[in-house]
């Protein structure tokens, strides 16, 4: 059997629908008024919206659906079924009466209140659980996760008001057939064919099978590509897209931790990147999204080349305007030097002002540019605008006059009005502030009774992280902090705090994910035991628990619910059972931390690692894992907010007391090395050889280091950003404490204390 897609793909959405999102879908413009309308899915009122957009980007209702019953809309996506060049509305549902496949008509204002549903010849509705929808035209794809892992492909039709379904065929691929995790469809096309590729994510891992539609019995190719920590699939946004611009499309497949990678099938290969949409944050918005945060979403997308089409925007306010025509950008001393022809080829003509330019700019004829030197009055925008005549041929006209037939040569010419909107900036650079930014620390912690006290944990890593080990009572508790505000954007560091004991032969590992932009905190267990994977969002328990990040577990026991506890906490697992070990997880939000303390029974801890991720717009997601020696069960787990003050303190260099004031650096990452040296003050007067500089080793330190007592030697501490010299005759120290001893009762001179300021070396980063 072989289904055609065409090649040209229309992009509607996907997949399972997850609580409390809401996808948005468009643009279009169904009823030809000239305005952009779009489909909201999983809005807090309704399920389905058609949303008509105002000139100002207000939002108008069209229509509205919600199945009756418990019914839920999974997915949804527009497709001409009956050729009459009007798009339908083609969704899926779960539901008990197994009417899984509706259609909506448009009548010209707004789709039908009533849908039209597939059902088949003996009266009986097919009897699946559709996962999620793609295709094109009136071929359509659908994924089952239950009762089989597969995914249907059919043609659909509406004809003379009845809908027919025709042409199905079930594709199930061997390495997504076992398994757990749902099961996702997406169709695209390369090189005049077309591919289905069938997937599911379970774990880090998404199992992957591509068809071709010519030939569906016969499975193409099939791999397990690793997504780097990037969890659940947004099934409603996958999507052919061209990443590279070449005339083939991917598949478009985005996580709702941010990351979005396409999957790409060409001379046999088949491959998993990371797209540059990665870091554009075009996709996941909770239901409550407002106007404006919708109207951003798909402006973004626009700019990102997944619309072709525009919304429109009244701009008011002349500057602007002015704004987005910008043609240069110019500092004070610069020189403007605009070549105005279309080509050096064109034949100018003639040349005229259609406003009057600012003080001397001119129009060279000779060189066809226009120069300009701009002054300290022209700070800010300046706009001029201009008539060119550019000669394109001549042409020759004849006639009569007295004398008898007239003959000339007359030109062709093209005119050009064109403006130039130019932005003079000042290059006077204003002090910079003091800006003090408030920690915001990640920790995570072990206490257990399983660690041998003689256990030593090494760690493997850099700057910002530390760690600790703490013996209380035979309690061992192993902890690592990071204080996430001095890691810089587009920064990724990780970690590995482990025992140096043999690796165990049977590990299982426990994994957190917490992505702190859009707040959905991730756990897993490997290798995983046959359960459901569960999610909870606590704002649909409670509207005021919207802070709560929403939580997705996969590996859990079944028993996992979402109740509230005292003093403002959640419970999301109790036992009754024995623990061995405590695991707390801290993480920083916006004015408060997220704290999580998970109670289990299990083997002996063996290793801690993971990494932080910061994006290019300041988007992070921490990643930890930790390997436990043959078992691991979860018994108790409670989740609780602790508010924080974060405030970001900004004091300009006039406000700050002259005596207070000290050159400060930001740092991540590889900070510089701390050196202790020895140097002559000025006012000596001792004669002595001079004595050596001193290097502190910060990672096994002596017990004490003493330095011989020499007279008046001056001993410089060097931090990364300040130097502080201090006069003394005697200086030990010991790897806590540094004490400064006088061996008589020699008065400091006050030429001998030193405050200077040192450039700190750049960052090694």
């Amino acid at each position: 059997m072989s289904i055609k897609f065409p090649v040209g793909l229309l992009v509607c959405a996907c997949g399972t629908l997850l609580a409390g999102n809401l996808f948005v879908f468009g643009t279009l413009d169904l009823n030809n008024n000239g305005k952009s309308e779009i489909l909201l899915l999983g809005g807090l009122s309704n399920q389905l919206e058609y949303v008509e957009l105002s000139d100002d980007g207000s939002h108008h209702l069209l229509w509205t659906y919600s199945p009756e019953g418990n019914g839920k809309i999974v997915d949804a996506r527009f497709s001409d079924l009956n050729n009459d060049n009007t798009e339908e509305l083609v969704v899926i549902l779960q539901s008990n009466n197994n009417h899984w496949l509706s259609v909506f008509e448009w009548n010209g204002q707004t789709f039908s209140s009533k849908p039209k549903s597939i059902v088949s010849g003996d009266g009986k509705a097919d009897i699946i659980r559709p996962g999620n929808l793609a295709g094109s035209a009136n071929v359509f794809a659908v994924s089952m996760s239950t009762p089989t892992r597969s995914a249907e492909l059919f043609t659909l039709f509406l004809e003379e008001g009845n809908l027919r379904k025709a042409n199905s065929h079930t594709i199930s691929g061997t390495l997504v057939n076992n398994g757990y995790g749902p099961v996702y469809v997406g169709v695209f096309s390369s090189n005049s064919e077309s591919f289905v590729a069938l997937m599911s994510p379970e774990g880090d891992g998404l199992k992957t099978s591509v068809f071709s539609t010519s030939n569906l019995g016969e499975e193409l190719v099939s791999d397990l590509f690793v997504m780097n920590g990037a969890r659940i699939v947004l099934g409603q946004y996958i999507q052919p897209f061209d990443e590279n611009k070449d005339g083939a499309d991917e598949l478009l497949i985005p996580f709702a931790t941010g990351e979005v990678y396409v999957l790409a099938y060409a001379d046999g290969d088949l491959t998993f990147t990371e797209s540059k949409l990665s870091k554009a944050d075009l996709f996941g918005m909770k239901s409550s999204a407002g106007e404006a945060e919708i109207n951003s979403a798909i402006l973004a997308r626009i700019e990102n080349g997944l619309y072709d089409s525009v919304l429109k925007s009244n701009q008011n306010a002349d500057l602007d305007s002015l704004l987005f025509l910008v043609t240069d950008t110019l500092l004070l001393g610069d020189t403007l030097n605009l070549f105005i022809l279309p080509d050096s080829a064109s034949d100018f003509y003639s040349f005229r002002w259609q406003t009057a330019p600012p003080a001397d700019m001119r129009f060279e004829p000779s060189i066809y540019q226009i120069a300009w030197v701009p002054t300290r009055d022209h700070i800010g925008i300046v706009d001029a605008s201009y008539e060119l005549s550019v000669r394109i041929k001549e042409e020759l006209l004849s006639g009569e006059d007295n004398y008898g037939d007239t003959h000339h040569i007359h030109p062709i010419l093209q005119v050009i009005d064109s403006s130039l909107v130019i932005l003079v900036s000042d290059t006077i650079v204003p002090p910079q502030p003091f800006v003090l930014v408030p920690s915001r620390f990640h920790r995570i912690n072990i206490s257990t009774t399983d660690i041998d006290e003689n256990d030593r944990f090494v760690f493997e890593g850099e700057t910002p992280f530390s760690t600790n080990s703490i013996n209380t009572n035979g309690v061992i508790s192993i902890g690592i902090s990071a204080d996430l505000s001095t890691i810089k954007h587009n920064k990724t560091s990780a970690f590995n705090f482990k025992s140096s004991s043999d690796r165990p032969d049977s590990i299982v590992t426990l994994s957190f994910i917490h992505d702190l932009d859009s707040n959905l905190f991730y756990m897993s267990i490997f290798p995983t035991r046959d359960t459901i994977p569960q999610s909870f969002d606590p704002e649909g328990l409670s509207p005021d628990l919207f802070k709560f990040p929403e939580y997705f577990f996969e590996g859990f026991p079944s028993t996992l619910g979402l109740e509230r506890a005292p003093n403002g906490r959640l419970n999301i697992l109790s036992s009754d059972q024995n623990i061995s070990g405590v695991i707390s997880l801290s993480s920083p939000l916006h004015n408060q931390d997220h704290d999580l303390v998970l109670s289990y029974f299990g083997g002996r801890p063996y290793a801690v690692r993971g990494d932080i991720n910061v994006k290019e717009n300041g988007s992070q997601k921490t990643i930890t894992e930790i390997d436990f020696e043959s078992s691991f069960m979860p018994l108790l787990i409670d989740a609780w907010l602790t508010p924080a003050s974060r405030d970001t303190f900004v004091f300009h260099l006039d406000s700050i007391p002259d005596t207070l004031k000290a050159k400060t650096d930001f740092h991540s990452f590889y900070a510089p090395a701390t050196l202790l040296k020895e140097k002559r003050s000025i006012d000596e007067t001792v004669a002595g050889d001079p004595p050596s500089a001193v290097k502190v080793e910060t990672e096994t330190p002596p017990s004490e280091l003493e330095i011989p007592a020499v007279d008046s030697t001056i001993i410089q501490i060097n931090p990364s950003d300040s130097v502080v010299t201090i006069s003394a005759d005697s200086i030990k120290t010991s790897g806590e404490t540094l004490s400064i001893v006088p061996l008589g009762a020699t008065p400091i001179a006050p030429d001998s204390i030193e405050a200077d300021i040192l450039i700190s070396p750049p960052d090694s980063t």
